[in-house]
């Protein structure tokens, strides 16, 4: 049975911004999912550190499990327990979980987030997560396992592209005009 909210789905590579459009939504009311959230769990569930490389273990090792949309299916059943009819994803990596979000939600929106490598090794140097780039080989590393899940793919089917070079402010305002055609959707 269909979730009946509408949906904007975040993607982009590591750094590139998700999670300042996430906290963004996060101070508006907006539910916030996090895909990379779901591994972390089970990580802990399982005991393992939450390292780069459990990490990404961990996540093929569950869509050999249970498939590809192993992170998906979760992510819907924990978006089931909000009343907010719009919701937020962060950290779609496939177009198999694009469409399986696209057939589960009333509505679905994805917002590609785009910043150049170096942009977001910057970025990441500063976050200070155990699993950031420590180089921009480690950066380039990572992008490659990202593509390999299928995040290139994905990135080319966006419903929206916010590019966020400059001040946040630029990416948060055109943001904004996501929110508003989200609201228009769920009338």
């Amino acid at each position: 049975m269909k979730v009946d909210k509408v949906c904007i789905g975040l993607t982009g590579y590591p750094g590139a911004g998700k999670t300042l459009l996430a906290s963004e939504a996060v101070k508006r009311g907006i539910p916030v999912l996090n895909m990379g959230d779901v591994v972390r769990e089970e990580a802990l569930r399982r005991g393992l550190p939450p390292t780069r490389e459990n990490m990404t273990l961990l996540m093929w090792k569950l869509r050999s499990e249970e498939g590809s949309l192993a992170v998906a299916k979760r992510i819907l059943e924990k978006s089931r327990c909000f009343e907010q009819n719009l919701i937020v994803i962060d950290g779609l990596r496939t177009v198999d979980e694009m469409s399986f979000f696209r057939e589960n939600f009333k509505k679905f929106i994805l917002v590609v987030v785009n910043a150049s490598r170096e942009e977001r090794f910057k970025r990441l140097s500063k976050r200070g997560r155990g699993d950031d780039p420590k180089s921009i080989k480690d950066l380039e590393d990572r992008d490659r396992a990202e593509e390999a899940l299928g995040l290139a793919g994905l990135l080319a089917k966006g419903d929206r592209v916010i590019l966020n070079e400059g001040p946040p402010e630029k990416a948060l305002e055109e943001f904004e005009q996501v929110f508003k055609d989200a609201i228009r959707l769920d009338c």
